[in-house]
């Protein structure tokens, strides 16, 4: 028959029992401590004070809810220090070119007519400002993802993309009234994504314009309502109404807009050629009304955009698109943009530069090397 513990064994047993809990507790007090400190480094590109507010509370309760350690992993701390650190300075540069700005701009109240490229998601508190040409599509491609929309479809609106599909299903700030619209300017994480001017002028030219390449070309069912409403009215201010209507007998075979035809009607002070695809992003995003919290770019897309889904929290498997290289928007850069640039004549060039004045000083680009081609 087994024997009963005595007590000495009994006190031993418990000795241990309380030193295993111990060290339990003090593990995962440190663990806590990790990740409250990862949160602090992650906060302090919010610009949020030490002391929470509710609704701050409630951000790094999410934010540490939910996140294991292996995310915690000394390579992507020190990866999001880094990131972070880009990331102030490029607030701290527009700050200062704003307070430079706003000695002749007043300072609007975004929550009485906010910008209309401004989406909501409420679950993940974040509002993202939505500028064509700066992988929008992709952007759009999450939000419909995180509002559940990403596998809606009806037989109306299943051949529906992104940007279809995005006007329909999700949340802009403009739709709320004005104290849901303040409060949400107030605590949401807000971001805004942008791109060397130049080069974004010139994938919207591809993209919309541009013949042979351009949507109305890579797509036989679309109407050519780009063409009509600005290639062919561009020809015809600079070319007359004898080539628009040569045009107009044949698209498909006439059409033959050039950039520096485009560029000429972006610059053109007695023509109205505003459009969100090459508006300043100044003039969409208000970013010296609107305190984003964070500024990414399209040369830095993959890391800063990895970097705001995690500070939202998103579930890691919700993944950023990759561009692909081959498409037709994404080839605007580098060696391309120096070669069609090099046939834009240089007075347009200096015009074009100062039309978009706005966008290199506040986001850090520089016109000069395209300038001096």
């Amino acid at each position: 028959m087994a024997r009963k513990p005595n007590l000495e064994t009994l006190c031993g047993l418990i000795f241990l029992v309380g030193i295993a809990c111990l060290f339990m507790l003090t593990n995962g007090s440190t663990k806590d401590r990790s990740l409250h400190n990862y949160s602090k480094d992650v906060r302090k590109i919010l610009g949020e004070d030490e002391r929470m507010t509710d609704s701050e509370q409630r951000k790094h309760d999410r934010f540490t809810k939910d996140q294991s350690l292996t995310a915690l992993s000394s390579s992507t701390v020190e990866a999001d220090r880094q990131r972070i650190s880009i990331l102030q300075q490029r607030k701290a540069r527009l700050k200062e070119q704003c307070a430079l700005i706003k000695e002749h701009h007043q300072v609007q109240d975004v929550a009485l007519d906010p910008p209309e490229q401004l989406i909501v998601n409420e679950e993940y508190r974040i509002i993202y400002c939505n500028v064509p040409k700066v992988a929008c599509t992709n952007w759009k491609t999450i939000f419909l993802e995180l509002g559940g929309f990403s596998e809606f479809n009806t037989s109306r609106e299943a051949h529906l993309g992104a940007n279809k599909k995005g006007r329909l299903y999700l949340d802009y700030l403009h739709k709320y009234n004005v104290s849901q619209r303040r409060f949400m300017l107030q605590n949401y994480t807000k971001f805004v994504f942008v791109r060397h001017p130049f080069n974004r002028v010139l994938s919207a030219f591809r993209d919309k314009l541009a013949p042979n390449i351009s949507v109305f070309f890579r797509n036989e069912d679309r109407k050519g309502t780009w063409i009509s409403q600005y290639g062919q009215r561009i020809i015809d201010r600079y070319r007359g109404k004898a080539e628009a209507d040569r045009v107009n007998s044949n698209w498909k075979q006439q059409y033959d807009l050039t950039f520096t035809e485009f560029i000429r009607f972006l610059v053109d002070p007695g023509i109205q050629s505003h459009n969100k695809h090459w508006d300043d992003i100044h003039s969409i995003c208000k970013p010296c009304d609107i305190n984003y919290d964070v500024i990414g770019k399209y040369e830095t897309m993959s890391d800063d955009a990895d970097f705001v889904l995690r500070l939202a929290n998103i579930d890691p498997k919700i993944k950023f698109p990759k561009p692909h290289p081959s498409h037709v928007t994404n080839s605007s850069d580098g060696s391309l943009a120096d070669t069609v640039y090099k046939g834009v004549p240089k007075s347009l060039m200096y015009k074009l530069a100062m039309l978009y004045a706005a966008d290199f000083k506040l986001f850090g680009y520089d016109a000069d090397p395209y300038l001096q081609i």
